[in-house]
């Protein structure tokens, strides 16, 4: 008689494996009840710095955002909160793999019948659920401290159908890093489009959040409709550019791990 572990296939035992990366992801975070703070603090840092850049340049960039609003410091605190999810999404991938890689346990993930999928998508979806939370809770108190307005009747399906199509995508270094700050500069993350030099704006085009920011702004700031132009305009473009990233990125991951196994395994080089 001997004790055997077996593991559950198919897509059930797929989600409980994801499930269970997520929640061991928390249990390393709450080990130091400091840690579970000070995370939340370092995620919330950048929005409260944009909240008060926001609020002294308020009167004086209003005019260039009239399409969404005309309210500078509702336009940039709203992208801020979004882009700090991005960024979570946008390195959990990489940081995932390679701690998983560092760690010695990238082969044992490998072995198991979900092992490296099930470990970057829980990870992953714990990151940007924690991300998200951190945000909706400080967009409850940008809203009661007052300055930051969303206007009511929200076609709030569209918002949280553009809010996952934008967090698909995945990064490496030095990628993640180029990539981040293209964002920062060409996205329309921190100043409206209208106001950059031409050859940036054509960079802006290739960006999703260009597209994503632009089209959730529309639906929380200005009350866009379902069927409105604004609102497809830049919902078709982020819908195309999630299916070609996600495609791209499960693609590339599945031939390193391919090419690291006939080279000595991916335990050795990835």
């Amino acid at each position: 008689m001997h004790a055997s572990e077996q593991q559950r296939g198919g897509l059930l035992g797929f989600l409980h494996a994801c499930k269970v990366a997520a929640w061991l992801e928390y249990r390393n975070l709450r080990y130091y009840p400091s840690n579970l703070a000070l995370a939340a603090v370092a995620e919330l840092t950048a929005v409260g710095v944009w909240y008060f850049v926001g609020r002294f340049l308020n009167a004086g960039v209003s005019q260039e955002i009239e399409q969404y609003g005309g309210n500078y410091l509702a336009y940039v605190v709203l992208g801020v909160l979004l882009n700090q999810v991005c960024l979570a999404a946008l390195n959990g991938p990489f940081t995932t793999i390679s701690d998983a890689f560092w760690d010695k346990r990238l082969e044992t993930y490998r072995l198991s019948v979900h092992g490296i999928w099930a470990n970057l998508i829980g990870r992953l979806g714990w990151q940007v659920l924690f991300s998200t939370c951190l945000q909706m809770l400080a967009l409850l108190v940008l809203l009661l401290l007052g300055g930051v307005t969303i206007r009511t009747g929200i076609a709030w399906p569209l918002v949280l159908c553009a809010f996952l199509l934008l967090e698909v995508k995945s990064g490496q270094d030095p990628i993640t890093w180029s990539y981040r700050y293209l964002v920062m500069l060409a996205s329309g993350l921190y100043v409206p489009l209208s106001v950059l030099p031409g050859w940036l704006r054509i960079l802006s085009g290739i960006l999703p959040q260009t597209y994503g920011l632009a089209v959730i702004r529309a639906l929380v700031l200005t009350g866009a409709s379902w069927n409105s132009p604004q609102v497809w305009e830049n919902l078709l473009p982020l819908a195309a550019a999630t299916l070609i990233t996600l495609s791209a990125g499960y693609v590339m991951l599945y031939l390193a791990l391919r090419r690291a196994e006939r080279g000595g395994g991916i335990g050795v080089v990835v």
